[in-house]
């Protein structure tokens, strides 16, 4: 679309002095937008041009009438339309503008032919002259559009006074004329000095804030070196605290490469982690610790490092869920690495201490412009009484018993622009708060969450935590479940019964396997003789999945495992399983196109069985280029990519290069990439950052792999 604006400075790129410059002019425009068409309405009452053409008079004001809807919706929806798009709205709206510039030049030439500068023609070129002197205050910024308008509201005019072949024609279309240059000219200087002043301002903020973020810097520099010496104390003496007998025999040892042995693995990783803190201490000091930016899966990437710690808070008895906002987007631009390693680093400190209760990890995205963002990461402890095991014994304080690791963190978030938070809730201890500024991958900055694949089907969710039931309840909701909740196993075998005894069964129960009240319920429902049909989701670790069945849990085809943290994508691949409702997630056949990519020169037996399914609709990628080349011509049409993690090296490179062709192109979604790994390291290892959205794990069954391969392709 053609552009009226396009910004050279640093002022015109500033988005904060852009949105004011918008906001100043559709303020202006929203108070002539009405008085504009009431004063053509007293214009036309009572003269000639009304009762000589009645059908022409109705057309221009119903034209005028339709314009004035179309601009005030861009004017009256400012807040709301403006922050997606700015550069849209600011253009749409000139559009629109012009079209009603063009609109009262066509009624000018029609009130002029028609009364050949008598009755009230001069009292519309009056006013003509002066509602474009005004608004020219309100569109000075933009001196290119501003010329465009003023020549289709006034030109037609002028031409049709020197058609007429009268003497006052000729007069009024001269000074309009004229009036029209020294217009164009005083608004060029009104366009210049506008942003000349910016500039200026612009310049000098800049220095203030230069001098004072020197300043800043300074005393911040000063206070991290106080807490990293601090950290750094307290870091060795737990070190040498926790392994005083290894690090003695290390010590005594050979100085060889033989040194790593199993004997000394725990002192030598805590060593290389201390090393490894003090490096990236450095490194934020002296401002050269540099972010990565590239495209990566935000949800799938916080349930992925959650999910390490989970096991570590099932040992302790903590319940560790995940709530991820429904404004949350699939996909964002940045440094996956340093954020799960900030995510994982508070997640360990606010285990640390705590013995019982439940940790929830929040996440949401406050979508500030059209391509960015705010990241909002919220860990907060939830218990009915806590102890305040966090602080010292000596200072009771909000100051965490943090270490390096946390000053780090706190680095990395003020380099991605935002910063850690720490506030203490009574009862309930510290909830610390995380936030970053992120841009969207996607322009549609697509969710993976809204798929109302259960609407009608029923469930009983079981917890004895509120907020997690609360948490649960709204994400079950979401895809379409009506939900009833309970905290007592008792009770709910009653409400299971009670529901069979009416014509809306209750289908399914979801719950976590955390006491022996679970274990007892889940027999109870597998040997009840009207509820063993009743499909059960039972919520644990993968680690602690088997373990479950040895110690007394009942397995039977009725019997589903979610893994922890059980978010909306985990849930709603858990009910297309228990249901059998792949049928739903597959589509019509032509549709469907996978492409294939490893170099190996045989395909694994396991991921060929699976792709035998889709059979015609797979396409086989043996090289780099061959994929290229494929996903290039035909990227609109490929449904999903899978990538063999192990059999081709340089998968990070072309995960990249198929990111930036769809950047490039501007895809409104991104096509989703799934890897192949062989075990759970292989998946550790890759992990999410690096652009993959999900994995099949060779070994797994057929029929999961075959889902989620179904899920991913359906959803893109």
């Amino acid at each position: 679309m053609f552009s009226f604006f396009e910004p050279v400075s640093k002022v015109q790129k500033d988005r904060r002095i852009m949105r004011e410059t918008d906001a100043r002019m559709a303020k202006y425009s929203r108070r002539g937008l009405v008085f504009n068409f009431l004063a053509f309405l007293v214009c036309l009452i009572g003269g000639h041009f009304i009762e000589q053409n009645r059908d022409l008079t109705v057309v221009l004001t119903t034209g005028l009438l339709l314009i004035t809807f179309v601009r005030g919706f861009f004017l009256f929806r400012f807040e709301h339309l403006y922050p997606r798009a700015p550069a849209r709205w600011r253009n749409s709206y000139f559009v629109a503008t012009l079209i009603g510039a063009i609109w009262w030049g066509v009624i000018m030439c029609s009130v002029t032919i028609t009364l050949k500068m008598e009755y009230e023609a001069p009292l519309f070129w009056l006013y003509t002259v002066v509602f474009f002197s005004t608004t020219a205050h309100a569109f000075a910024p933009y001196q290119k559009f501003l010329a465009y308008y003023q020549f289709f509201g006034l030109m037609p005019a002028a031409v049709a006074a020197f058609t007429l072949g009268i003497s006052d024609g000729y007069l009024y279309g001269t000074l309009l004329l004229v009036f029209f240059l020294v217009l164009i000219h005083q608004c060029r200087l009104m366009s210049e000095n506008y942003w000349e002043k910016l500039e200026a301002s612009y310049a000098l903020s800049r220095k203030t804030l230069s001098i004072e973020e020197e300043k800043r810097d300074t005393r911040a520099s000063a206070k991290l070196n106080r807490e990293f010496l601090g950290y750094l104390r307290s870091d060795l003496w737990e070190l040498i605290s926790q392994n005083k007998d290894q690090l003695k025999s290390l010590s005594e040892a050979p100085q060889n490469a033989d040194t790593d042995s199993t004997s000394t693995d725990t002192p030598y990783l805590a060593l290389r982690r201390l090393f490894n803190n003090i490096s990236d201490f450095n490194s934020v000091l002296s401002k050269e610790l540099t972010l990565s930016n590239r495209v990566f899966n935000i949800r799938h990437e916080l349930q992925h490092t959650i999910a390490d710690v989970v096991a570590q808070g099932e040992l302790k008895g903590i319940d560790i869920e995940s709530a991820l906002s429904p404004n949350l987007p699939m996909r964002l631009r940045g440094d996956a690495s340093r954020l799960a390693q900030v995510v994982k680093t508070i997640l360990h400190m606010a285990i640390r201490d705590l013995n019982a209760g439940a940790v929830i990890i929040e996440a949401e995205f406050l979508r500030e412009y059209e391509n960015a963002g705010e990241l909002y990461i919220t860990i907060s402890r939830v218990c009915d009484t806590q102890k305040r095991l966090f602080f010292s014994d000596k200072e009771q304080t909000l100051v965490p018993k943090a270490g390096l690791d946390f000053a780090v963190c706190k680095g990395i978030a003020e380099i991605m622009e935002g910063n850690i938070e720490i506030t203490e809730i009574p009862r309930e201890g510290v909830q610390y708060r995380f936030n970053a500024k992120m841009d969207l991958a996607e322009a549609s900055g697509q969710l993976d969450f809204h798929r109302n694949s259960f609407a009608g089907h029923k469930v009983l969710l079981i917890h004895s935590n509120a907020r997690i039931v609360d948490i649960k309840r709204r994400e079950l909701e979401s895809l379409g479940f009506v939900v009833t909740t309970e905290t007592q196993y008792k009770r709910a075998e009653q409400i299971l019964l009670n529901s069979y005894k009416t014509d809306a069964a209750t289908g399914s129960v979801l719950f976590y396997a955390d006491d022996e009240d679970a274990m007892a319920f889940n027999n109870k429902l597998v040997e009840h003789e009207q509820l063993r049909h009743t499909h059960q989701l039972i919520v644990a670790s993968p680690a602690k999945q088997n373990k479950l069945i040895k110690e007394g849990y009942i397995a039977s085809d009725q019997v589903h495992f979610v893994d922890r943290p059980a978010g909306l994508f985990e849930l709603e691949c858990a009910y297309h399983m228990a249901y059998g409702l792949e049928d739903k997630l597959q589509q019509k056949e032509g549709e469907l196109r996978i492409l294939n990519y490893s170099n190996s020169e045989t395909v694994d037996a396991g991921l060929q069985t699976i792709l035998e399914v889709f059979d015609d609709a797979v396409v086989q990628a043996n090289n780099e280029q061959a994929l290229l080349d494929y996903f290039r011509k035909n990227a609109t049409d490929v449904s999903l990519i899978l990538i063999d993690t192990k059999h081709v090296p340089n998968y990070i490179r072309v995960i990249d290069e198929i990111r930036e062709h769809e950047t490039k192109e501007k895809y409104e979604v991104f096509v989703p990439i799934v890897g192949i790994a062989y075990s759970q390291e292989d998946i550790n290892a890759v992990a999410y950052e690096l652009g993959i959205d999900d994995f099949i794990q060779i070994g797994q069954t057929h029929k999961n792999a075959e889902q989620l391969i179904r899920y991913w392709a359906a959803l893109h």
